[in-house]
């Protein structure tokens, strides 16, 4: 019998998915240096995915241009922004990058997207932005030829008659905090080394145990993570036992499918 399994190449060769993530962090930095927007970026990193169709990959840049500023309908009319007025010149030239570098049209459709862009972007900004769409365009075909999976998100909600669970990043206590009810129920602490998220502490209140509050925690503090393109050290012993228990996410953790040090 043959296994219909796909093979996880980025858990099969570790080191060159490491390599990849740090070019994707020279990449961001670039477009930093360039006076690029986070909010540009990710939709670029959106759009580029929509093209290539990778579900992985939209699921994790989805939110995080969510958090960047882009808005719930933006993102709905994304693949038909040349018929809207939503975005700015400075991002619709950066898409108008993006979809040539991605598709790499005949050269008439090049040389006129090419010359539409340069109206707003510079040739730093125009670099930037190619080497953007290059970089997520790997991280599409890394996580299609692997078939990474897309698991449905759970309603953060206990029951209909219960009140609501919500978990925010509290970047000032560096932090994530899960209320319930509206009370503080517990938190996630964290460090950040570099490109590194080191979760150190997890604690729920004695008072909201036996909610399942920890899992949920867990799993939006380790999610936003990701979405932050930022790779997982889990010293804390509650999330490192969740860690174990989702292989899904052993792409982004360090002593699975990223090694260091």
């Amino acid at each position: 019998m043959v296994s219909e399994r796909r093979v996880w190449i980025d858990k099969q060769h570790p080191q060159v998915f490491r390599a990849l993530t740090g070019v994707a962090a020279q990449v961001r930095a670039a477009g930093a240096a360039t006076g690029l927007e986070r909010r540009l970026i990710e939709l670029v990193n959106v759009r580029v995915s929509q093209i290539n169709g990778c579900a992985s990959c939209l699921d994790i840049h989805q939110r995080a241009a969510l958090k960047a500023g882009v808005s719930a309908q933006e993102l709905a009319v994304l693949p038909a922004w040349r018929r809207t007025e939503l975005f700015t010149a400075q991002e619709r030239a950066a898409l108008a990058i993006a979809e040539i570098t991605t598709a790499l049209p005949e050269e008439a459709t090049m040389a006129r997207e090419y010359a539409f862009a340069r109206r707003a972007l510079s040739d730093a900004q125009i670099s930037a932005v190619i080497w953007v769409a290059t970089t997520i365009a790997a991280f599409n075909r890394v996580s299609i030829m692997s078939s990474h999976p897309v698991r449905a998100q759970k309603e953060q909600h206990m029951t209909d008659s219960t009140p609501e669970a919500t978990v925010v990043r509290n970047d000032d206590k560096k932090r994530y905090e899960i209320s319930y009810g509206g009370k503080l129920a517990g938190f996630a602490e964290y460090e950040e080394r570099g490109d590194e998220t080191v979760f150190t502490h997890t604690e729920i209140d004695d008072a909201f145990s036996g909610k399942g509050l920890g899992k949920v925690l867990a799993k939006v503090a380790i999610e936003d993570t990701i979405a932050l393109e930022r790779v997982i050290r889990p010293l804390c012993p509650f999330i490192k036992a969740y860690l174990d228990k989702h292989p899904e996410y052993d792409a982004h953790v360090i002593g699975k499918g990223v090694t260091r040090e």
